[in-house]
């Protein structure tokens, strides 16, 4: 057994071996739902300290979304809030709709213009959460759908080629990590395959749109790990590129306009904490090189990180630091210098 860090100073129990493929747990009947709050009045307000949350490029409103931004401190049911940056700015874009939810998985669906979120943590359930949502930018939808095998520690990307949101790894309620691949066309979720990479959580998973693939770095499982994968074309293959050595918790984006894959933080060893690195590292023209900056975010774990194509920069969000607090400072990557914008250390 082995301590999977949740967020902050909470910890989750995990089994390291990977169990057969469980059923999928079908949702409960979706039930009435509080309804999301207007967003034609803005509320401009930074988002708390947090660490393990999703961030996705919304198209439509021009924003990256910061989604699953819980603190450590709350330990009950909150309301759902999706902040967004512009930046300039962050503001809250809606309140409502499903709990709010840590360590699930969130994707932009481009081609229906909808936000899927799926799966995540309770604090006051004390498990996971096997449900489905949609928001289309003006309301949220539950969808009555079988779940994947995992319920949390996943993530999520929208895969261009074939239309569909694609998760990998996790947990579920057993802790067992799971090998799956499975996609989402906005009415079911299918099991795509269960070879691939050994099952995992606190991975890199971002979505590359000129080459129509995914790549995936690194995690959390019996080990740190330190390989690399690719998924095309409904399949997974290695990548022998070597590069910045074993990381779990990592914040991870792809920067389009460059074709430059940018890594930063996360952990070396199973002791999360003590190694937390600052080290940011880029891969170009397939080689890994560790960049030496004057400026750059502090040592952390698990921050929020995109790329925002209007705007052509890297958003870098949150994480927790080697004292396990949360943080709550918004860095941007302008593809060769971080830039402090807001609650930036000294």
């Amino acid at each position: 057994m082995r301590d999977l860090l949740l967020v902050g100073i909470a910890l989750v129990i995990f089994l390291t071996g990977c169990a057969p493929a469980a059923t999928p747990i079908p949702t409960s009947t979706p039930t009435s739902i509080p309804a999301p709050t207007a967003t034609e009045a803005i509320i401009v307000e930074d988002p708390p300290a947090c660490a393990g949350a999703n961030m996705v490029y919304h198209s439509q409103l021009q924003e990256v979304l910061l989604i699953g931004c819980v603190p450590s401190s709350v330990r009950q049911t909150s309301p759902n809030i999706i902040w967004g940056w512009n930046g300039e700015r962050w503001r809250r874009v809606t309140e409502g709709g499903p709990q709010m939810l840590l360590l699930g998985g969130a994707a932009y669906d481009e081609t229906r213009r909808v936000l899927v979120m799926y799966g995540g943590y309770s604090w006051a359930k004390n498990s996971c959460v096997r449900e489905t949502w949609e928001w289309d930018g003006e309301s949220w939808s539950q969808k009555d759908a079988e779940s994947p095998t995992a319920c949390d520690h996943l993530e999520m990307v929208y895969d261009a080629s074939s239309g569909e949101v694609i998760l990998f790894g996790g947990g579920d309620e057993d802790h067992d990590l799971s090998t799956e691949t499975w996609s989402w066309n906005g009415e079911a979720w299918t099991l795509v395959t269960d070879a691939g990479p050994p099952g995992r959580a606190h991975f890199g998973f971002v979505y590359d749109p000129v080459h129509e693939q995914a790549l995936l770095y690194g995690g959390y499982a019996d080990q740190i790990r330190d390989d690399f994968w690719v998924w095309k074309e409904g399949a997974w293959g290695p990548i022998n590129f070597p590069g910045p050595g074993p990381r779990s918790h990592v914040g991870m984006a792809l920067d389009h306009e460059a074709n430059e894959l940018l890594l930063f933080g996360g952990a070396s060893t199973t002791s999360t904490f003590s190694s937390l690195s600052d080290a940011t590292w880029k891969l170009t023209n397939g080689a890994w090189s560790e960049l030496t900056l004057e400026a750059h975010p502090s040592k952390r774990g698990s921050p929020a990180m995109a790329y925002d194509p209007g705007r052509k920069r890297i958003i870098l969000y949150g994480g927790f630091g080697p004292d396990r607090k949360d943080l709550n400072d918004t860095w941007e990557w302008d593809g060769s210098q971080w830039h402090c914008i807001a609650h930036c250390d000294p």
